[in-house]
């Protein structure tokens, strides 16, 4: 069974072993919200983003999020994963996305537009992806960043 637990030990370890030796590292997460909150507010609020009106959503597809995962697991600078079998990394995309999808019982998926306009330059990453999952009981922010 997919528990939230275990989703967020996946991207753990998958940002552990993606670390480069550099002054930067990789963070994973997926935090659960309410229906009642508005993505874009939580968002802001999850990151103290108060003042960024720029904020925005735009959907996406399954295929843009396998893309997205497989990007951040397998095809980051020096990556550990990085010389896996491509049809093994392919597999390991598709399992994760199936758990997702199990345990958030995704209605709708987004990607966040325009997270580090204005002040927040960097605040949130020097590269990142920041997703919202609409889920039947509850929503989503699931996250990959480069912080430096």
């Amino acid at each position: 069974m997919t528990t939230l637990d275990s989703l967020k030990k996946i991207l753990s370890a998958y940002a552990s072993a993606n670390n480069p030796g550099a002054n930067y590292f990789y963070e994973f997460d997926i935090v659960p919200f309410n229906h009642s909150i508005n993505a874009p507010d939580f968002m802001r609020a999850h990151f103290a983003l108060k003042d960024n009106k720029e904020l925005s959503l735009q959907s996406i597809t399954e295929f843009q999020l396998r893309q997205i995962i497989s990007k951040w697991f397998f095809e980051r600078e020096r990556s550990k994963n990085i010389n896996l079998d491509p049809s093994e990394n392919q597999e390991k995309v598709e399992s994760f996305c199936r758990s997702l999808q199990t345990f958030t019982k995704e209605k709708g998926i987004f990607h966040f537009q325009n997270v580090n306009n204005g002040d927040y330059e960097y605040q949130l990453g020097i590269d990142y992806d920041y997703l919202y999952i609409e889920g039947e009981e509850k929503n989503f922010l699931i996250y990959f960043s480069a912080q430096g």
